[in-house]
């Protein structure tokens, strides 16, 4: 039970961009650009930046397992991408000190190689309904500039209870 709260708060944050944030939407309101929320991939990262590449890989896992089910054409693709980034993260974390900046830059960058890998891999099968210049700019740019504010928002709150959660001592 020890990552309850981070199962708990990631649950949230997936719950959030399916729910709530898509009534706030630009394309809902009229809109010429596209944003996904990607606060889950954003927490992946974090929690990658913080735990680890295993722990990143693992709930990237689990979280694009989850995307994919519920929301998907295709089962697998987020698992692909999401448990990817997961992983990218926790490299990240090796070779940069951890502190806010990090955070920010990274679920920039990392959001938009999840979205420009997604639409890669459903070019593939013929699935992408869009060039990858109009994606450039009408939707990755727009989504991960949403998960940066979305970062800089939780940013404070969730590196504590990743904090709080990994230096827990299990009692034994």
């Amino acid at each position: 039970m020890r990552n309850g709260w981070l199962y708990a708060v990631m649950l949230l944050f997936f719950i959030l961009e399916g729910t709530v944030a898509q009534v706030f939407a630009p394309d809902v309101w009229g809109a010429s650009w596209i944003v996904v929320p990607r606060f889950a991939l954003a927490g992946i990262v974090l929690i990658g930046l913080y735990a680890g590449r295993r722990k990143g890989l693992i709930f990237g896992l689990f979280f694009g397992l989850l995307y994919d089910v519920l929301y998907a054409q295709v089962i697998g693709v987020e698992v692909l991408a999401m448990g990817t980034m997961g992983y990218l993260a926790g490299l990240t974390s090796r070779y940069f000190h951890q502190n806010f900046m990090l955070a920010v830059v990274d679920v920039i960058v990392l959001t938009a190689l999840h979205e420009w890998i997604t639409y890669e891999i459903y070019d593939l099968f013929n699935l992408a309904s869009m060039n990858l210049l109009h994606l450039f700019i009408k939707e990755i740019i727009p989504t991960a500039v949403c998960s940066a504010l979305f970062t800089l928002i939780v940013f404070r709150p969730f590196s504590y209870i990743l904090n709080r959660t990994l230096l827990k001592k299990e009692i034994v």
